[in-house]
């Protein structure tokens, strides 16, 4: 199924040359904690590309039908798409005259997404890995208790960060600053921030 593209000029973010970090784990290892902790302290946009999809649904655009009916059949929204979505936000927030960097929640997924993010639109400045052992990952989404975090699923979704997510980190070894997040977030964040100069 086609979804439609939208164009984005994405030059006036490439000179604004603003620092892009991408904030990585497993799932339950904090990264949507440690960016709102790191948006508050630093002023930086936090971009997450499952929020990004779902109010392009939720706005009812064409495209958001479009993704309404792809991710209805469980199918994959193709690299190309999810990007759009987040260079058209990184432009905005430029245009805005807000952002002081950009935070990737989660983003990129694999190494597809890497390549296609670094051609498009630049390398980020840092990549922020948050380390977690597996058993407190499901531990810590069983008892967060969502619908979908059943052993079984949560169990999938690490084996996915291993299998996807895991190649991009080796790719970007040089980028790559890893922290063990099996502590207090607070801890967490204030390792983050001096990683981020």
């Amino acid at each position: 199924m086609e979804v439609e593209r939208k164009e984005i000029n994405v030059d006036a973010l490439k000179s604004a040359n603003l620092p892009i970090i991408w904030i990585l784990g497993g799932p339950g290892s904090g990264k949507g904690t440690q960016c709102d902790n790191i948006r508050v302290k630093t002023g930086f946009c936090h971009l997450s590309s499952g929020d990004l999809l779902r109010n392009e649904v939720v706005s009812g655009s064409k495209r958001g039908l479009q993704l309404y009916k792809l991710m209805e059949m469980g199918e994959l929204v193709p690299t190309q798409v999810v990007l759009d979505l987040i260079a058209e936000a990184m432009v905005q927030e430029v245009y805005g005259g807000k952002a002081k960097g950009f935070l990737l929640d989660a983003f990129p997924w694999n190494l597809d997404q890497a390549d296609a993010f670094v051609a498009r639109i630049g390398q980020p400045k840092k990549i922020i890995y948050l380390s977690l052992e597996q058993d407190v990952m499901i531990d810590r989404l069983l008892a967060r208790g969502n619908f979908d975090d059943n052993r079984e699923t949560i169990e999938k979704r690490c084996a996915n960060f291993q299998n996807q997510t895991r190649p991009v980190l080796e790719k970007f070894k040089d980028l790559v600053t890893r922290l063990d997040a099996n502590r207090p977030a607070e801890e967490v964040t204030a390792d983050i921030l001096p990683a981020l100069a």
